[in-house]
């Protein structure tokens, strides 16, 4: 059984990507994840006792985020969210050209349905398994398989439309 405090540090960055893929916005995104900090500091001793309190916290994430595209208009525009690549291999050139894609990428996943976002993100970028985005997002298993496969076509077909990608 590990403590709360340890919990929040091993997924913290996990809840802000996702936060911030499903919002859009990087101070709503840390907004997200502090109101289910939140939430899971004053539940903290049912939490850490759970199966699986990371898919839990997962859960909290994307439901906060939902609430809050409902209650707002979604934007538009993503702040990138990628690791930091070995900057000494790249050339600034290809720093910039990296950037630009990312960009693109995020401009177009804006365009796919919050679903779609959610499970490429968990699936895609967390690497969550089919059973673990089950558990964080409620959604059953032909659920989870139907968005990621509609979401990744959806995804490609706008990628080589802006020919960001070449077939």
């Amino acid at each position: 059984m590990q403590s709360f405090t340890s919990l929040v540090e091993n997924v913290r960055d996990r809840l802000y990507r996702l936060a911030l893929r499903m919002t859009g916005d990087g101070s709503e995104a840390e907004d997200v994840v502090q109101e289910v900090l939140l939430s899971g500091w004053k539940q903290q001793e049912e939490i850490v006792g759970l199966d699986n309190p990371p898919a839990w916290l997962l859960r909290m994430t994307h439901n906060r985020a939902i609430d809050r595209l409902r209650s707002r208009k979604a934007r538009t525009r993503y702040e990138s969210a990628a690791a930091p690549a070995d900057h000494h291999l790249q050339t600034p050139h290809r720093l910039v050209e990296s950037r630009d894609t990312l960009e693109q990428i995020d401009r177009q996943m804006a365009k796919l349905s919050p679903e779609q976002r959610t499970v490429l993100q968990l699936r895609e970028v967390e690497g969550l398994s089919y059973r673990e985005i089950v558990e964080a997002t409620g959604l059953t298993l032909d659920q989870v398989k139907v968005y990621l496969h509609r979401g990744r076509r959806q995804l490609r077909r706008l990628l080589l439309e802006k020919k960001i990608i070449e077939r």
